[in-house]
């Protein structure tokens, strides 16, 4: 026989109304709401207004705090809950159509004495001057290609398959992970001009064989831009001279056969005009620098990766100009 009356939960005894809303077991005198409510003030609703003011604005929280005459850990706390909200929400990527060229860089972080790298990927665009951001990646130790290929694995399918080539800083593994992508390789200049540059100083006749550094980075600049046989042979003729000498200091022979290794994987923009490489990865450097001065006063892993993502989806993309057209949208 079906039962008609509700009896209680807690006693299954027949019930007394108590009031309006609220209901009562005869058995024990326990009474409840029949439209149980949450304890506590109603919560204020999330704003992306305030991630934007600290992340992008650069406005300081204890500054944006004093204002609203709330303590700081009050100001952190709405901060974290606004871009935690944030990221919940459904994020849909609206890039340009066409085929896009991978620009990689990793940013190093430093928790309680143990390495972390802050994976920084954007895709450019054949026929734009923008480079649009994807999620970051942290995963603890050392820059490595195996750490790399997890990164890499969170591109989405619908914007991997339209990647045609990899511009990075030469990182160890980035030719095996183009390689095995099926991407076109283009290396750093910057990287490489850098190193040769390195430890040369204002005071170049107190540097050791600086002319014949100034000769060998003379030659590499026309490996890296020149389109002519004659004077390319020659270049490579001079580089191979002048680092079997004694007085060439060896980072700079170690540097120099690397480029005469993999120079082809610096003439990539060269070879394929059309995709409109960059050369650097200077637009992603800049982002880096950026992107620590947005996570400077967090302390852990998850704070860190939590604003670096809030702050890319916010930032949304970065100038980037490819070397071969200079009239794209």
């Amino acid at each position: 026989m079906t039962t008609i009356h509700t009896k209680s939960p807690c006693c299954q005894e027949p019930i007394y109304r108590f009031g309006s809303r609220r209901r009562q077991c005869r058995k024990c005198g326990r009474t409840w709401r029949i439209r149980g409510k949450k304890r506590g003030r109603k919560l204020k609703r999330s704003s992306a207004r305030l991630p934007q003011r600290i992340l992008i604005s650069r406005t300081r929280i204890s500054a944006w705090a004093r204002a609203r005459n709330i303590s700081g850990a009050a100001a952190s706390f709405r901060l974290t809950g606004a871009m935690r909200h944030m990221l919940r929400a459904v994020h849909r990527r609206i890039f340009p159509p066409g085929p896009y060229a991978l620009l990689g860089d990793g940013l190093y972080f430093k928790f309680k004495r143990i390495d972390w790298v802050m994976y920084v990927i954007a895709v450019k665009p054949v026929h734009s001057h923008r480079a649009f951001f994807l999620d970051p990646m942290l995963l603890p130790g050392k820059e490595s290609y195996e750490r790399w290929r997890a990164a890499v694995a969170t591109i989405p399918p619908e914007i991997k398959k339209r990647i045609l080539a990899f511009v990075s800083d030469g990182f160890r593994g980035s030719q095996l992970i183009s390689e095995q992508n099926q991407w076109l390789h283009q290396r750093c200049h910057f990287h490489l001009l850098a190193a040769l540059v390195r430890g040369k100083g204002k005071r170049r006749y107190r540097i050791r064989s600086s002319a014949l550094r100034d000769k060998i980075l003379e030659a590499t600049r026309i490996l890296l831009y020149s389109q002519n046989t004659h004077m390319l042979a020659r270049a490579r003729k001079a580089i191979r001279t002048r680092i079997t000498r004694p007085n060439c200091p060896t980072y700079v022979r170690k540097q120099a056969l690397e480029f005469l290794e993999r120079e082809q994987d610096f003439r990539t923009y060269l070879r394929y005009p059309k995709l409109n490489l960059p050369t650097t990865t200077n637009s992603i450097e800049s982002t880096g620098c950026m992107m620590r001065k947005a996570t400077s006063t967090a302390r852990t892993p998850e704070s860190v990766l939590l604003r670096a993502t809030a702050f890319l989806r916010l930032k949304k993309f970065i100038t980037c100009n490819g070397k071969s057209s200079t009239k794209l949208s």
